[in-house]
């Protein structure tokens, strides 16, 4: 019972385009949002093969397919204009979800937000926020892109192997869930990357966690 309200909570929010947003809401980042809720759908249709759930599910699918820039990537609104990872991470979990399910998702969708995660890495193996401005890396999207990375068939290689070498220097510690931002986000990307990586970083990571 609790699940299928929330299911109608999400299906509620969901326009004739495709787009699943809060229309009272203030955020100023809809598009993270449609990312989690398309990602939701998908593992929810997956449960149910409902034919409903599907078709919101398709067109929610499609948004994302049609609002990714030419870097490759997605930022907050539903245009083509911006990228930053955050965002693009959240996208293409959904559209590994979907394709899951069984929802079309043209290869050249992901294998363009592949290499626009890839171009934000840093010599460090940790990862910037946005291909312009190039910034510091930093540990909770570094996280989320070595998930994307994996989410997207990307299993090893040299950008997988930094990447996972730069997250082994932030141990998950008592000092660090006081003093690291956006704690809770990292850890929910860096123990699905140990996951994937298994070996020593699986069981480094996962007992002290």
């Amino acid at each position: 019972e609790i699940i299928n309200r929330a299911l109608a909570y999400v299906q509620g929010q969901s326009s004739e385009s495709g787009f699943i947003n809060f229309k009272e809401s203030t955020n100023r980042g809809p598009m993270y949002g449609h990312g989690f809720a398309t990602l939701f759908l998908a593992e929810m249709y997956g449960m149910s093969l409902h034919p409903q759930l599907r078709e919101q599910l398709s067109k929610a699918t499609a948004l994302i397919v049609v609002t990714q820039n030419d870097a490759g990537g997605w930022r907050y609104q539903p245009r083509r204009d911006e990228a930053d990872l955050s965002v693009t991470v959240c996208q293409l979990m959904a559209l590994r979800a979907a394709r899951n399910a069984g929802v079309f998702v043209p290869n050249a969708t992901v294998d363009q937000a592949v290499e626009y995660i890839k171009r934000c890495q840093n010599p460090d193996g940790g990862f910037s926020y946005r291909l312009v401005d190039v910034g510091e890396s930093d540990f909770p999207r570094s996280a989320a892109a070595i998930v994307a990375l994996y989410s997207a068939g990307v299993y090893g290689g040299e950008e997988i192997r930094r990447g996972l070498d730069y997250l082994m220097q932030f141990p998950p510690t008592p000092a660090a869930f006081g003093r690291q931002n956006y704690y809770f986000y990292g850890q929910y990307y860096a123990i699905q990357a140990m996951w994937h990586a298994r070996g020593n970083y699986w069981q480094s990571w996962y007992p002290a966690i």
